[in-house]
């Protein structure tokens, strides 16, 4: 283990951690997968970046999540890796089987790894395959997501979510260096990668670091309007790429999540007579 986090802390020195950071990479895009939403980032999101899922509890985070790593493997061959904080892999899969997504025979096949990050948080043991271990520090974390990359040729990776990884972090500074380390990784091998956060009220996230150092933003909401809540997705930053600047709804399915796409949107705006702007 020491080896691989010298060899973190190497990526992280002087001219290499800004190359990792703003490095000038190929604008090929790779399909999300999740209907109507790549049509929200000019046709696909750029490959080999990092993006911040931000939501607030009940607005879809995981699922949207999930559902980019399963049509990466299901649709596109791409394998994945998700790092589970707050449930285990097994409750990720009971609730991923009711959307018809069924994840155990992709872990069988090689394809998808879930890391439990929960078991060992909670001072819980594991029989998962991919444990984080005890005691859980920083660089236990980003030394099991590096090996695990390295195992089954993951192209996406999902880490849900990052507070709980923050919680590891001695201070601020520790866990911003983490977090550069941790993104370091992810370019190194490749991947395109979201980093889940919890958004508080009227803000993105809770500490703001990630907001900067992340390639885009996309923001999922649960509001209320009217008598109802309603769930809704922004892309409020992407770097290299024009973006909708829309707020637009979206519902989860038997199948997963729907966007409304920007035809469906401005169809709907004129039949309330509401003027419809890109």
């Amino acid at each position: 283990m020491d080896d691989v986090v010298s060899w973190m802390e190497s990526k992280l020195s002087g001219k290499e951690l800004k190359d990792a950071l703003v490095r000038t990479i190929d604008m090929d895009r790779i399909s999300s997968g999740i209907q109507g939403f790549d049509e929200l980032v000019e046709g696909g999101l750029i490959k080999d970046r990092v993006y911040l899922v931000s939501g607030s509890s009940g607005s879809g985070k995981t699922i949207f999540s999930m559902q980019f790593i399963h049509n990466g493997i299901t649709q596109f061959k791409e394998n994945g890796v998700y790092v589970t904080f707050e449930e285990t892999p097994e409750q990720l899969r009971r609730d991923m089987s009711g959307l018809r997504w069924e994840l155990r025979p992709l872990e069988e096949a090689g394809k998808l790894a879930l890391i439990d990050a929960t078991s060992a948080r909670v001072g819980l043991g594991s029989k998962e395959k991919f444990v984080i271990p005890r005691p859980v520090t920083l660089d236990s974390i980003l030394f099991e997501i590096y090996k695990t990359i390295q195992r089954v040729g993951a192209k996406r990776v999902v880490i849900d979510c990052l507070d709980a990884m923050e919680l590891q972090a001695k201070s601020p500074e520790d866990f911003r260096t983490s977090l550069l380390k941790l993104i370091s990784i992810l370019k190194s091998f490749n991947c395109t990668s979201f980093l889940v956060i919890e958004a508080p009220e009227k803000k993105i996230s809770r500490h703001g670091v990630s907001e900067f150092v992340s390639d885009g933003i996309i923001c999922l909401y649960y509001v209320l309007e009217d008598d109802r809540r309603v769930r809704k997705i922004e892309v409020l930053k992407m770097r290299g790429t024009d973006h909708s600047s829309r707020i637009v709804p979206f519902q989860i399915g038997k199948n997963g999540i729907a966007v409304l796409s920007e035809s469906e949107l401005e169809k709907t705006m004129r039949k309330v007579g509401v003027g419809a702007k890109s």
